[in-house]
């Protein structure tokens, strides 16, 4: 089973057990501390995960390796550190600014990854993708002198910023399906039977073959098999 499948399975049994949680938590009527901390727990899993899955998905890519490494790691570290801190509960300064770097560093990663993974247009990972992962850093970049200087004269820049990256972490995927289209080869071989070409080629009707000067529909769930003639 792959690592990538383990954490997908991990994601549902984090989301069941939270479930679970919630509809327990009803019945009995009551919500404690303990209750508090399972929830938060849970939550912290599941945006690790998130992001270790978003690591996992550009290894499995080859896309990005160094990017994808270091979204696992600041995932999993951050994890162990938040976990600690919601059932140990430490009153250390240095520990909750170490914790909101590690967040801020993690989120903007998980941004950037995602984003990556969204694109496969060569235009839009030259223009969106540089510019969605600047403004992440930047923002990134913002909270963690924000936290350093104990200040938060900051906050605006950080917005901005944030805004920027949401919007191009929205418009990711949409740009990618008409500019993706629009790269697209007009036409693309797929063989050559008895000295004919078979192409495939761009048209308005998906479901039609057009063979030398006539054009046959499709009729749903029929495909085109060429053979050779014997």
């Amino acid at each position: 089973m792959s690592l990538r499948r383990v954490f997908l399975l991990g994601a549902v049994a984090v989301i069941s057990v939270a479930a679970l949680v919630a509809i327990v938590t009803v019945l009995n009527g009551h919500f404690g501390e303990t209750e508090g901390k399972i929830f938060a727990t849970l939550a912290t899993t599941f945006a690790a995960g998130s992001a270790v899955i978003a690591g996992l998905a550009l290894l499995g890519r080859g896309d990005s390796r160094p990017l994808g490494f270091a979204g696992i790691s600041l995932a999993s570290v951050g994890f162990v550190l938040w976990s600690a801190q919601i059932w140990a509960g430490f009153d250390s300064k240095t520990y909750w600014q170490a914790l909101g770097i590690l967040t801020a560093w993690s989120l903007a990663l998980l941004v950037v990854t995602t984003n990556r993974l969204m694109l496969s247009s060569p235009s839009l990972l030259r223009s969106l993708y540089p510019a969605t992962a600047g403004v992440a850093a930047g923002a990134a970049l913002t909270v963690s002198v924000m936290i350093l200087r104990d200040q938060g004269d900051g906050w605006q820049l950080f917005a901005v910023l944030l805004i920027l990256a949401l919007v191009g972490e929205a418009l990711a995927p949409v740009l990618e399906r008409f500019q993706a289209a629009d790269e697209r080869p007009s036409e693309r071989l797929l063989g050559v039977v008895a000295g004919a070409e078979v192409l495939a080629v761009r048209a308005r009707n998906a479901r039609s073959v057009q063979i030398g000067g006539s054009s046959a529909a499709l009729a749903e769930g029929e495909g085109v098999v060429v053979r050779e003639r014997s």
